[in-house]
């Protein structure tokens, strides 16, 4: 039966609701990412892949009478893509020597030396930390623990170029090989060994998939996600128990139980299987094992796992050592399966990757949001998601490679701005997409606005007393809608937080200007390191009147110029 099991639509309304959208439903647009479209077949066979990015946009544009936006200056390009790859604005010398450089292949060069930079790689592992493990979570002491284990990781995957699908594995499978793999671990150690976080968690993060509708029944918009589906992701982690091992936080796993059964909304029970989205099962060796027995591991478990103590009380669970050396590992894994399933032959799995990618740096996935790819979500651009997942497998899943591929496009560098009275929808890409700062890019950039130093790891000074404060405030990286809320409008307007900051003394630009008695270039001085550019002559204007009149209280005039500047959509928007 189909949601809500009572007073569904009658035959009639389903049958016009059909009619309506086969009427407004184009086949060829709506590619399901599988198949070979007559569009790529015309392609060259030798193409870059930003060259595939700029022929396939350019191609929508002209079939949709689309012209796209100009292309934006020096100034604007840098300012975005120090953003976007280091989560900070430039400083001021780094804007002074982007713009007296002549050489014409310098917006080239500044893609490949920020992509090569410790600071990107810690910037890319804030937003991928809080991307595939959510932002709640990280609050408290859940922080210091991914601190401590899955933040080290992310960075030096990031900083090492880890190809991705080494990354997906690591996360899966959790079976480190050096200990620098080791914080990969937590991915699945946070979720508290409940299987069904696991699932949700890996799919979420890896396919760009969320499974949760189709744990009672199939997914009532997307039936390609069916409830044997979900509980065949589950059983994959069913057998995985946290262990605290001697390097730190591991995942053990047993070699047997694990059978769960599930019943639909008509109370129907099935036993649950180890199948994958895809619909591919995976048989175990011998069939069912319900008792455990040391010589199914490579790694024995402690001889409580084998046989567990029985619990003191009646449902009590029985409790079990996870303090070992090594974790166990049975020589047959589940989860080692899952991950030959999902990463070796699933079109999903790079699929979601670029997409994210596209999604960081261009203000929107070609699939939107990025964690429903599902025919119930088409993507905008079908072949371009195509051919760039498959160009992204096939060349070792390259994520640097990736970047830079979108970042050296005609489409990264267009204006925000469109000559268009009504400009074209978001989803065209013919125009850049302002990208609201998410929490970590908009207090090192406000710190970084007053002169504080930034250090070659990308950190900042004084960027770790505020930190806590703006993730706890503003959103997750990836919000379906943009929909700033009161409590984030009171912090920036009204908070102490950016109060202390402006009063603090180490930050040297409000004191600098102070002994500046020249109005108009202190405005110069606030909007060149605010918001980069210099101010037009009605901000020229009214920002020099606003000094003369408060010459005996000059100091708080000048915090109070930078309260405003802060404030506004240009700087808390990446543009």
């Amino acid at each position: 039966p189909h949601m809500p099991p009572k007073g569904q639509l009658s035959e009639g309304e389903i049958a016009k609701v059909g009619d309506w959208v086969s009427h407004f439903t184009h086949p060829e647009e709506a590619g399901s990412g599988t198949g070979e479209s007559q569009v790529l077949q015309t392609l060259p066979a030798e193409l870059s892949p930003e060259s595939a990015i700029d022929t396939l946009l350019q191609r929508s544009w002209q079939k949709q009478q689309i012209s796209p936006a100009a292309t934006i200056d020096d100034g604007a390009f840098l300012r975005r893509i120090t953003l976007d790859l280091l989560g900070r604005i430039p400083t001021r010398d780094e804007r002074t020597s982007f713009l007296e450089n002549a050489n014409s292949n310098k917006r080239i060069l500044l893609i490949d030396n920020l992509l090569a930079s410790k600071a990107h790689a810690r910037h890319f592992a804030e937003i991928f930390n809080a991307a595939l493990l959510g932002r709640a979570q990280e609050i408290g002491k859940s922080r210091a623990d991914r601190e401590k284990h899955f933040l080290p990781y992310l960075r030096w995957a990031f900083e090492t170029n880890r190809p991705w699908n080494r990354v997906g594995h690591d996360f899966i499978v959790a079976r480190p090989q050096s200990p620098q793999e080791q914080g990969a671990s937590w991915f699945l150690y946070e979720q508290g060994n409940d299987p069904g976080k696991m699932a949700n968690a890996t799919a979420t993060a890896l396919f760009g998939k969320q499974l949760q509708c189709a744990q009672c029944h199939d997914h009532p918009v997307a039936p390609e996600i069916e409830q044997r589906h979900y509980w065949g992701m589950v059983a994959f982690f069913d057998r995985t128990r946290n262990v605290t091992t001697s390097q730190g936080p591991g995942l053990g796993e047993r070699a047997a139980g694990g059978y769960n059964k599930f019943a639909n909304l008509e109370g129907e029970s099935s036993e649950s299987e180890l199948v994958f989205l895809t619909g591919q099962t995976v048989q175990e060796p011998g069939g069912r094992r319900d008792k455990d027995h040391p010589e199914h591991y490579n790694v024995a478990p402690p001889a409580d796992w084998i046989n567990p103590p029985k619990p003191k009380k009646k449902g009590e669970k029985p409790k079990i050592t996870t303090n070992v050396e090594t974790a166990p590992s049975p020589k047959f894994s589940r989860r080692g399966e899952l991950a030959r399933l999902a990463i070796e032959a699933n079109p999903a799995f790079p699929r979601a990757l670029v997409n994210r990618l596209w999604a960081i740096l261009m203000g929107r996935g070609i699939v939107h949001p990025v964690d429903k790819m599902n025919s119930a979500h088409p993507p905008s651009h079908p072949e371009l998601l195509d051919w760039l997942a498959r160009d992204f497998a096939a060349n070792g899943f390259d994520v640097r490679r990736m970047c830079r591929a979108i970042l050296n496009s005609r489409a990264y560098s267009l204006s925000t701005i469109h000559p268009d009275k009504v400009p074209p929808l978001p989803e065209s890409f013919a125009r850049g997409l302002d990208k609201p700062l998410p929490a970590e890019a908009l207090y090192r950039s406000i710190l970084v606005a007053l002169g504080g130093a930034v250090k070659e790891d990308g950190t900042v000074e004084h960027e770790s007393n505020y930190r806590g404060a703006f993730v706890s405030t503003y959103p997750d990286i990836f919000a379906e809608v943009f929909s700033p809320s009161v409590q984030q409008a009171m912090f920036a307007a009204n908070g102490d937080v950016l109060d202390s900051i402006l009063k603090t003394e180490e930050l040297p630009l409000p004191l600098q200007l102070d002994g500046n008695p020249d109005n108009r270039e202190v405005t110069e001085e606030l909007f060149l390191a605010v918001l980069g550019r210099a101010p037009d002559p009605k901000e020229l204007a009214r920002t020099t009147s606003y000094l003369q009149n408060r010459t005996d209280r000059r100091a708080p005039a000048i915090r109070q110029i930078l309260w405003a500047l802060f404030n506004s959509a240009e700087f808390r928007m990446n543009h």
